[in-house]
This record gives C-alpha cells, sequence and structure tokens, in this order.
C-alpha cells in the first residue's frame, strides 16, 4: 500500500498538532516561559511540524536531523524561516555530539521502522536532556510487520524480535507479541516505559520521564506515539497538575494510548458540521445532522465520535493556484 505523503496524512496531521498544543503547557513549568528551547525533529522534505512550529511559536530555536542528501535539498527549498537549522546526520551521529547543558530541549523522534536504535537513542536523549524538556517519540506499530504464510519464517520473526527487544520486553516464553493494532501500540508503550527508567535508574537529581499524551493511529500503516517531560523527581507532582488540563492527556504509564481514526470528510460537510460543535449528548447527533453515515467500513465505525474529539486538530486541504 502506498502511503500518503508526510504532510498530507490527516491522522499524522492530527497527531502533530497534538504536539503543537502540548509545548503550549511547558510554558507553564517555570518562569522563563518557552524561552532558551529548541526543537529537534526528523522534518522529511516538506519541513511541515517546523513550519507549524515557527507560525506558533516563532522564538523557538529549530534544528532539522537529515540523513539523506537529496531529501536536505528539498529542505534547503522549502524551508519556512532563516531561523531553522538544516543538519546532515543521523539520529545517532547527532547525539553522539549533542551536549546541551542546561539548555531545554523539545525533540520528536519520528521512525518508520521499529528498531533497537529508536529505544537506544530515545534513551541516550532521556539521559542527556536538560529538565522540563520534551520528547516524542513515534514507532511502527504494524503486527503484521511479522507475520508470514510460512510457519516457520513466522516464528523466526517472532524469535528476532524478541531477542532485539529481549530487555524491554516483558513477554513470558509462550506469549506472541500482540496481533491487532491497540495492543501492540500498548505493548510498545510500555517498552518505551522500561527504556527510560533504565536509562534514568542511576541519573543524579532523581530525574523521571513522564508520559503526557499517547496516540496510536494508521495512515497507511499502524503507527504508535508518545509525549513525555523530563523532570526533577520534586516536580512530578506540579508537572502532571499542569498538563492535567491537555485535551486528550495520557499521564500515567496505567493509561493506554488513545485512538486517532479520523474520517474523510468533504469541506462541505465539516462546514455543515461545525454549527452541531461541541456535542454534548451523543454521536448521534452529528450523525443526525448529516443524515446518512460517513463509512461503512467497520473499522471506521467511530469515525464521527474521532471527530468530535479531534476536529480542532484537523487541518483543511485544499486545492491552490500555484
Amino acid at each position: 500500500m502506498t502511503v500518503p505523503a508526510y504532510h498530507l496524512r490527516p491522522n499524522k496531521a492530527v497527531d502533530r498538532f497534538a504536539l503543537i498544543e502540548a509545548i503550549r503547557f511547558l510554558e507553564k513549568l517555570d518562569d522563563e516561559g518557552l524561552n532558551g528551547y529548541t526543537y529537534h525533529g526528523l522534518g522529511g522534505p516538506y519541513l511541515e511540524d517546523f513550519r507549524l512550529l515557527y507560525e506558533f511559536y516563532p522564538k523557538i530555536g529549530m534544528v532539522s536531523i537529515e540523513s539523506d542528501e537529496e531529501t536536505l535539498k528539498r529542505q534547503e527549498f522549502h524551508r519556512p524561516c532563516s531561523t531553522l537549522k538544516l543538519v546532515l546526520g543521523t539520529v545517532s551521529g547527532f547525539l553522539d555530539r549533542y551536549n546541551p547543558g542546561d539548555a531545554k530541549s523539545i525533540f520528536w523522534l519520528d521512525y518508520t521502522e521499529l528498531k533497537r536504535e529508536c529505544f537506544e537513542n530515545f534513551q541516550t536523549l532521556v539521559d542527556v536532556v536538560a529538565p522540563n524538556s520534551m520528547i516524542k517519540i513515534t514507532l511502527p506499530s504494524d503486527p503484521d510487520d511479522l507475520l508470514t504464510s510460512d510457519k516457520q519464517r513466522h516464528q523466526e520473526r517472532i524469535n528476532d524480535f524478541r531477542g532485539e527487544f529481549v530487555d524491554l520486553l516483558m513477554l513470558k516464553t509462550s506469549e506472541d507479541p500482540p496481533r491487532e493494532p491497540k495492543g501492540f501500540a500498548d505493548m510498545l508503550m510500555k517498552m518505551v516505559q522500561y527504556a527510560a527508567e533504565e536509562a534514568l535508574l542511576a541519573s543524579p537529581g532523581g530525574k523521571r520521564f513522564i508520559p503526557v499524551s499517547s496516540f496510536y493511529y494508521s495512515d497507511g500503516k499502524p503507527m504508535f506515539t508518545i509525549t513525555g517531560v523530563v523532570c526533577r523527581e520534586d516536580v512530578e507532582s506540579k508537572l502532571r497538575n499542569v498538563f492535567e488540563d491537555l485535551d486528550h492527556a495520557v499521564l500515567t504509564w496505567d493509561e493506554p494510548p488513545k485512538q486517532i481514526n479520523m474520517p474523510i470528510l468533504s469541506t462541505k460537510e465539516r462546514l455543515h458540521l461545525q454549527k452541531a460543535l461541541p456535542i454534548k449528548k451523543s454521536v448521534k447527533e452529528l450523525r443526525d445532522v448529516l443524515g446518512y453515515e460517513i463509512d461503512p467500513d467497520p473499522k471506521m465505525a467511530n469515525a464521527l465520535e474521532q471527530y468530535t474529539v479531534f476536529h480542532r486538530y484537523e487541518p483543511y486541504f485544499l486545492r491552490g493556484i500555484p
């Protein structure tokens, strides 16, 4: 299946806006607000998250890390502002040289392949960033990557998966990884928790990685994402109080990631539904406003409910004259 362009994926767009919203709450953690923060990400050819970040928080420093030289040239073309620094290299190589000191950071580690290196980079980052820094990590959560019609090859893939992530998995010897995207996402959330706790086990000052939001969704391929803040132990209670007002907050490791599953609506449909939002009773109200079902696919049974939850985060995609 061909995956839509990064900047045109509706569920990914909602996830991106959720991060923009979460960053706003960092301002409340200390008197300096967002002064001194630098955002680091893997912007891809269109640098969409950097464009949004500059639009909402123009004073935040920005660094994009890119390993492909041709993609870097496209980034030069799509650069949204002069303050964005483009760096050629891998995330691992960048982190080897990264020494922020007391400077606070916002990182989005956005991966398209599930590898041990993803967690190793995350652990390096959790350990080195200054307190009150925010880290978001996005990982593929497709159990089908382990499936094959060949039973022997299927078991080999599962064994390889176990071997690669042995210290981060809490699966019993006879237990296979979940075969549903939601269960797989739940497993990945626990793996991120174990990775963070292992990295900060001997951290001076009792640093913690506290989750503030977590989602799973699919735009051609199932994905899992979690955003958290690294803080000192004595700030943990204040941090949870600050982020409890964040829409769609996930503030403990016991809370499962929330689903993003947006329906595909025309602009006319969205404008027609807008007058009924926000709803106070049931999603049936919204269905009655339209007078018909959006999508007969059982996987989209909660589509309108999803729209009521995330409609403020969904961008409009329109044709324009170049």
